[in-house]
């Protein structure tokens, strides 16, 4: 029996191992929930605005641009949600906070909080971030371990990409993208608007979740005298021509009613701004290095 045991045990001392290795690699290495947690604290003594969002404000946003220090703290499919998580977590942190940042965009009113982009980024919120995810059961053995999140395969990937870069951070200090940007190196936008829009398209038009939620950020920015921003980013002509009109029609008409009965609220509607062209765009829907610029001088100019 005893020798039974011992082979037993031979046998998955090197899984152990490997699983360890991986619980390791993904608590140590810098990633861009990590390192936003630890740079947005940089921020708590001099921040006049604060940014939140999915990757529209991540890719369109650089507050190099903005006068006074700017944190953007969103992430790539970061719900309102998370948002709200995040914006309870460290409101009261902040000593000069003006103006907070809130990203509208076609598909951000209508996410469900489990949605398949957060299938594995939740547990990163949770660990990384230091946040109350409730969306996250108790028998869920992924809250306990990192190392059970991501596939073999993509956990391979991150490790190459380390190999690389010596990080899994695609932020600068400030929170701003530091990848895919790159002036006249994008996708095809007509390919792009048609793959995109078909991702996007969710079928659903009731916005009484997320709404209810950007009331309460708004609501507590109010009584702490702050100024709440609602963004709906620039986006290609050919991916605003495929998206539902319907669907984007109540985006504008709740953005427009919640500026209306909110002293503290302006909605700044960019999404179909004709200033915008082919060459200041990533993809269909994501602002390149030369679009964020542009962008973030209007969003600046108009905030501060």
């Amino acid at each position: 029996m005893n020798s039974f045991l011992k082979k037993i045990a031979y046998f998955l001392i090197p899984f152990l191992v490997v699983f360890f290795a991986i619980e390791c690699f993904y608590r140590v290495v810098p990633n861009n929930y990590s390192y936003k947690n630890q740079q947005i604290k940089q921020y708590y003594k001099s921040a006049k605005t604060l940014v939140f969002g999915d990757s529209h404000a991540f890719y369109g946003l650089n507050p190099d641009y903005f006068s006074s220090p700017t944190f953007n703290a969103s992430n790539v499919s970061q719900s309102v949600y998370f948002d709200q998580l995040l914006f309870n977590k460290h409101v009261d942190s902040f000593q000069q906070l003006k103006n907070v940042v809130l990203t509208v965009a076609y598909t951000t009113l209508s996410e469900e909080d489990d949605k398949l982009d957060l299938k594995w980024r939740k547990y990163f919120y949770q660990k990384q971030m230091n946040l109350e995810v409730s969306i996250i059961k108790n028998y869920d053995p992924k809250k306990y371990s990192l190392a059970l999140v991501n596939r073999v395969s993509e956990t391979i990937k991150y490790l190459k990409d380390y190999i690389k870069d010596g990080t899994l951070a695609t932020s600068y200090p400030n929170g701003f993208i530091t990848t895919n940007l790159v002036e006249k190196s994008r996708v095809d936008l007509d390919v792009s608007a048609i793959r995109v829009t078909k991702k996007h398209e969710d079928g659903l038009l009731d916005f009484s979740q997320n709404t209810k939620r950007i009331q309460e950020i708004i609501t507590a920015c109010k009584a702490r005298g702050i100024n709440v921003f609602l963004v709906s980013y620039p986006v290609n002509y050919r991916y605003a021509d495929l998206i539902k009109s319907i669907k984007l029609a109540k985006m504008y008409q709740v953005c427009n009613v919640l500026a209306k009965i909110n002293s503290n609220v302006t909605y700044i509607n960019l999404f179909e701004d004709k200033r915008f062209e082919d060459s200041d765009f990533f993809d269909a829907n994501h602002l390149n290095v030369k679009g964020a610029e542009k962008c973030s001088k209007i969003l600046a100019k108009i905030i501060q």
